[in-house]
This record gives structure tokens, C-alpha cells and sequence, in this order.
């Protein structure tokens, strides 16, 4: 990842998207097809967010989690990545339980480098998750989006004591204002594997469930196999969820396995091989 000290010339820049000061769009950038978010506001409290994505994206190095190629004083370049999200895929109708438990385990091989980077995303939900050519399989996986990510040793939490978030895909205590819990985001990639197979969240009234005046849930869709876990996963009490991404994949492994399902491959962070530590 380059740190650089003035704008970069974008060239075809195409703008998309506008969204609290930041513009995103495509161009070529030496050579390369990308994507930039472009800071386009001075408000201090804009200008602290989006430099703290870029320094929490540069943090990360998996083939999973979509690189930061370069942080300049305004743009955050990133190579542009074809194919659509998981929500583009879940509007054509749910996932079968090899599709959904495929792009889940390809999210938990990418939460468990964040985790280990003591990152916390804190936005998991299927626009936040690209899938290269549309493809439901674990390496098509690609997570984005930073700009509510807690990390461990940055001088200041900018989001600290606050409710962001996605209310179908947070979990309780996020909403309450607790940061830097790694069982939150494993509570968001239940609700996901819940969305791939149900076609919808779990919880209706998803600000009732948060606030705890709602208990109402849909049923469980899928196999059976697999309604342990996701269950597990969804529980208000964070103590009675999964402990950690690792504890996740060996249930979601051992449900595959109870289907006839291929036993999936773990991905190393760049730099390492399959088995060390990330």
C-alpha cells in the first residue's frame, strides 16, 4: 500500500455513488482499473472518518478482504472489482445451503484476519460483501467498507459510544455502543447466512429486536444441519454465540460435512501458507 502525499490523477473517472462527504466512482490509475472514494468535504468530523478507513484497510492483507492500494491526502484507491455484491445475488432468490455456506465461510475467513488484526467490522451485511463474477464460492469473496471498523491500537475510536450500523445486521450490544467486540460481527455473519438462505433478515422488526421489545423471528431456513449454528450465532447473550471466527468455521465445516457437502479450503493471509497464524 502506497502513502502518498498529494491527489492522484485518476484518468476516465466515472462517479457512482455520494454518500457524507465522500464520492466514489471508477477510473484508471497507472494503468489500473480501480475504485476511489474521494473526500470532498472539510468538516473535521468527515475528514477523521475517512482517514480512519484508510488507516484501518491498511492494516488488513488477505486474498479476501479487498487491498487498499494507495491513501493519498483526499482518495482512497482501491482496484475495481467486477461482479456484483451478495445482495445483487440474494435479490434473484435464497442460496442453496452449498452457495450460502460457501460465501459464509469465505466472510469468516476474512473476519478471522480482521480479528486477528484486531479489527471489528461492525458493518457485515451483503452490500458490504463483492462477489467476483457473481459467484457464490469461497474465493469469489471479497469484503469492503471500513468506514465503521473499530481496530485495537488506533489512537482514537472516531465512532466510540455510538449506534452506526445496519439495524437488519448488528448485533444488540453494537447498538447500545459497544465497540470492539469481535462476537459482533460473528452475530452479523449468522444474520448473513440467515439472509442467503431465507432470502430476508431473521427479525422483522429489526430496531424492536434491538431495543429487546421484540422477540419475534422468522423460522430457520435451510437444512437443519445448519440451524445450530446460525441460532448460535444470532443470540442476544454474545456469551452464547460463538467465540471466536475460528470456533465458527469448525461448526460451519462440521454442518457441511452432515450435508455431503466438499470439505472447504482455508485461505492464508498474504505472505503465509495455510495453517499459521494470522
Amino acid at each position: 500500500m502506497l502513502t502518498l502525499p498529494a491527489p492522484e490523477p485518476i484518468a476516465h473517472m466515472e462517479v457512482t455513488s455520494y454518500r457524507a462527504g465522500v464520492q466514489g466512482g471508477s477510473g484508471l490509475w497507472r494503468g489500473q482499473a480501480v475504485y476511489v472514494k474521494t473526500l470532498v468535504s472539510d468538516d473535521p468530523d468527515r475528514v477523521a472518518m475517512f482517514h480512519h478507513e484508510g488507516a484501518v484497510a491498511a492494516r488488513l492483507s488477505h486474498p479476501l478482504v479487498t487491498p487498499l492500494l494507495a491513501h493519498t491526502p483526499n482518495q482512497l484507491i482501491f482496484p475495481l472489482l467486477r461482479g456484483g455484491t451478495l445482495r445483487d445475488l440474494v435479490r434473484c432468490g435464497p442460496l442453496d445451503a452449498d452457495a450460502a455456506t460457501q460465501v459464509t465461510w469465505g466472510v469468516l475467513q476474512a473476519v478471522s484476519h480482521l480479528h486477528g488484526r484486531g479489527v471489528t467490522h461492525h458493518d457485515l451485511k451483503p452490500e458490504n460483501v463483492l462477489l467476483i463474477g457473481g459467484q457464490s464460492q469461497v474465493e469469489a469473496v471479497r469484503l469492503i467498507d471500513f468506514g465503521m471498523s473499530h481496530a485495537a491500537g488506533l489512537p482514537l475510536d472516531i465512532h466510540s459510544g455510538t449506534r452506526m450500523g445496519t439495524p437488519q445486521f448488528m448485533a444488540p450490544e453494537q447498538f447500545q455502543g459497544v465497540r470492539g467486540d469481535p462476537r459482533s460481527d460473528l452475530y452479523s455473519v449468522g444474520v448473513l447466512l440467515f439472509d442467503c438462505l431465507a432470502g430476508h433478515p431473521p427479525y422483522a422488526d429489526a430496531l424492536g429486536w434491538l431495543v429487546g421489545i421484540s422477540e419475534e423471528r422468522a423460522a430457520a431456513p435451510g437444512p437443519s444441519a445448519l440451524h445450530p449454528l446460525m441460532l448460535r450465532a444470532i443470540q442476544r447473550d454474545r456469551d452464547s454465540r460463538p467465540q471466536s471466527a475460528a470456533e465458527m468455521l469448525a461448526a460451519l465445516a462440521d454442518a457441511r460435512q452432515q450435508l455431503g457437502l466438499p470439505e472447504l479450503e482455508h485461505i492464508a493471509p498474504e505472505g503465509q501458507t495455510a495453517g499459521e497464524n494470522a
